[in-house]
């Protein structure tokens, strides 16, 4: 990793760290880090330059730290808070232009436009390709009950997560190879749950 990743690492696991995302169960640092090894593992299938990886990996650390300030709409105050961090210490605007619309790429639905922003989105979401899916679903449930008060029966919360997963696709070549079996066996987990529900 170069100097400046290991800086804006160290600026980014501070802000979660120090707001109330350390509380969360789900959008916390170990997200954080999940998503930026994800990046890493997708960008390098996909064949991105040095440059181009930096910038991805660069929007993976900003991705969530506007859950800092709101969870509805986060990925405006995350762009915002990488494009002013990168501005400040003297990063190639194009480049800091870049991030922004890397994280920007991932408000759901999810809308890349390019290869860069399709890996971050996959990155992002690569949990659901992954077999540890369930019990990241969990957490993710306890973070909206506790955080956005927002509770689900069983079966409510089972057919959400059915119409989440039948609703997103990866976008990058490793997503539709390397996670999208993996997905759709956790869709048939889910379908199984919900028809013993009821």
């Amino acid at each position: 990793m170069n100097a400046l990743l290991d800086k804006t690492k160290e600026h980014c696991t501070q802000l979660l760290l120090q707001s109330r995302c350390n509380e969360l169960s789900f959008h916390n640092t170990q997200h954080t880090k999940e998503v930026f090894a994800a990046v890493k593992k997708i960008g390098f299938y996909s064949n991105l330059n040095k440059e181009e990886l930096e910038v991805v990996l660069l929007a993976a650390l900003f991705h969530d730290t506007g859950n800092i300030d709101c969870f509805n709409g986060h990925e405006d105050v995350s762009a915002h808070k990488a494009s002013e961090y990168l501005t400040e210490i003297g990063f190639d605007p194009q480049k800091t232009e870049k991030v922004v619309k890397c994280i920007l790429a991932t408000k759901m639905p999810q809308t890349p436009t390019n290869i860069l922003e399709q890996v971050l989105c996959d990155a992002d979401l690569s949990h659901l390709g992954k077999e540890n899916f369930i019990s990241k679903n969990k957490l993710l449930r306890e973070e909206w009950s506790e955080h956005l008060k927002m509770c689900f029966s069983n079966k409510e919360w089972v057919k959400l997560n059915i119409d989440f997963l039948e609703r997103h696709k990866y976008f990058t070549a490793y997503g539709k190879k390397e996670l999208q079996p993996q997905k759709e066996r956790n869709l048939k987990i889910l379908k199984q749950q919900f028809a013993e529900i009821y």
